[in-house]
């Protein structure tokens, strides 16, 4: 686990950071089941928060039946029949993208929010004629690990600004927007960066010509009605494309 993170300036809780981290490693394998993680106290000072936070979190990973607690023992892993339901309920479920060492926690830098008429590309998202566009840089771990350009349908709201925008745009649908996701299509390939690529973001060995991997993702509404079109490139140096089926 890091000791550290970079995070966006509009951040999600530090405990549910640390119980979304937690829960992407034991979906990823690096913590087992049956696993007991390490004393609260050892715990803590390795993440740098308060014994109190370490606990709110673990708490949340207990009640989404991914980690039990014995009193006297410690945090056992407890993911075996429960990691399907459990991952339903966690932030992240829907996002793909884990360090090759597996897991990490997520977080975004908003490069740009405009809305604009929307390109014949993007699909049916929605009847306005104008969209949202929304581009961000990825992290996991504070690790450049991915470029993403989000559409949403322009009836969503009349403006969208980048402050009000925290690290899980999906979140910020079911709270601001009022839908929430529950499927996505997923279309994988690689594709050259876009030319909005920052000179300095991704691995030592990439630049502005290089060929990473590439996501096209339609993604679905509790109604079932496409809602957001988003077009991922991810860096191959530090970060693979992942779908687990339990």
């Amino acid at each position: 686990m890091p000791e550290t993170f970079k995070t966006s300036s509009n951040r999600l809780s530090r405990h549910v950071e640390i119980s979304e981290m937690l829960a992407r490693e034991i979906q990823a394998g690096i913590l087992l089941d049956g696993s007991r993680l390490a004393p609260e106290r050892q715990m803590a000072e390795k993440l740098g928060v308060a014994v109190g936070t370490l606990r709110k979190a673990l708490l949340d990973l207990t009640e989404k039946g991914l980690l039990e607690r014995v009193h006297g023992s410690g945090n056992y892993v407890r993911s075996r029949g429960t990691t399907k339901e459990a991952q339903a309920n966690t932030i992240y479920s829907f996002f793909r993208l884990e360090l090759i060492a597996g897991g990490g926690l997520p977080t975004a830098e908003v490069v740009s929010v405009d809305k604009l008429v929307k390109p014949d590309d993007i699909g049916d998202i929605g009847p306005d004629d104008f969209g949202h566009r929304i581009r961000r840089l990825r992290r996991l771990n504070g690790i450049d690990a991915a470029l993403e350009e989000i559409w949403i349908d322009g009836n969503k709201r009349e403006i969208i600004r980048k402050e009000e925008l925290s690290d899980s745009l999906y979140l910020f649908y079911k709270e601001e927007l009022g839908h929430w996701i529950t499927n996505a299509h997923d279309n994988v390939s690689i594709l050259q960066t876009p030319e909005w690529k920052p000179d300095d973001f991704g691995s030592k060995n990439s630049d502005n010509s290089q060929v990473w991997g590439y996501i096209e993702r339609f993604s679905f509404d509790q109604n079932n009605q496409c809602v957001e079109f988003s077009k991922t490139w991810f860096d191959p140096q530090t970060t693979r494309f992942v779908a687990r089926w339990k």
